[in-house]
């Protein structure tokens, strides 16, 4: 029966399964995004801990760690013209999955909340016309209220 199910699906047209290859226009600008901002957080000297850490609960496209704070980045990613500012598409509801997905990595990994301090980041990439990518890191994005778990 799965088998009948399986091959039905893969007759509509557009419909792919999770990681085959030709993913669509929107993943592989979301997948170059991550790729730009981890690049970006290495140059200053964090170290990546992790990518795309997801739970039922959320997911965090990049955990990394400098100088005693561990930072749980949200990456948006757009390509040019638009008119919105990526950073500015992480709606509340957005932060609060990131939130509960950092709760989930913290208690995963044994870490003392009152031992580590916490910080939730937004990285905003624009891809231009041939030009490399422009990378916005924006620290403690999402305020002091996100950190009380």
């Amino acid at each position: 029966m799965m088998d009948f199910l399986c091959s039905l699906l893969a007759r509509i047209p557009g419909l792919r399964r999770r990681g085959e290859r030709g993913a669509s226009p929107r993943r592989a600008v979301g997948r170059r995004g991550e790729g730009a901002a981890v690049r970006h957080l290495k140059r200053q000297g964090y170290r990546i801990l992790e990518r795309n850490f997801g739970t039922r609960r959320g997911e965090v496209d990049i955990v990394a760690f400098r100088d005693g704070v561990l930072a749980f980045v949200e990456v948006r990613s757009q390509t040019e013209p638009v008119l919105v500012d990526p950073a500015a598409t992480v709606t509340r509801a957005k932060q609060l999955r990131v939130i509960k997905a950092a709760q989930s990595y913290c208690t995963a990994h044994r870490l003392p909340r009152d031992d580590v301090a916490l910080r939730f980041d937004v990285i905003a990439v624009r891809f231009g016309q041939g030009a490399k990518a422009q990378v916005r890191h924006i620290e403690d994005a999402f305020g002091t209220s996100a950190r009380r778990f």
